[in-house]
């Protein structure tokens, strides 16, 4: 998941010091990839933030077509475990983000949902059989 924000630091900020994602490194000072969980095959899962106004030096800008001047994403979701969730909410609570929470019990989900400063949702989700349709 790569997302373009508005301020580096306050997005870094954000999703270190508040929702607990590991900083990995920092590119030009216009970078950050944020560890989320570990991947397949050494692949690390990451969350990438560019600054909106960030142009690669790279020769081959053929990528950058490809990209929308502004995100089409409509959410992204963070797996938890359901003996985490309680928890969860009542950090994003205090953190006061005024999380809005919701049940999909056609498939057995409990969601937490948050923004960020740049007013991407995340979503914090876990698998809940017990508020499955029957």
């Amino acid at each position: 998941m790569v997302l373009r924000v508005a301020d580096i630091h306050r997005s870094i900020s954000f999703y270190r010091d508040v929702l607990g994602f590991p900083l990995i490194r920092v590119l030009h000072n216009a970078i950050a990839f944020m560890r989320v969980a570990d991947g397949v095959a050494g692949h690390t899962q990451i969350i990438g933030l560019f600054d909106q106004n960030w142009v690669s030096s790279h020769a081959d800008h053929s990528w950058e077509g490809c990209a929308p001047k502004s995100s089409t994403l409509h959410h992204f979701a963070v797996e938890i475990k359901l003996a985490e969730y309680e928890a969860v909410l009542v950090y994003l609570t205090k953190q006061g983000l005024a999380p809005n929470t919701s049940t999909h019990a056609w498939i057995g989900w409990r969601s937490i949902y948050v923004s960020d400063p740049d007013g991407h949702t995340v979503e914090f989700v876990c698998y809940d059989g017990s508020i499955l349709d029957t």
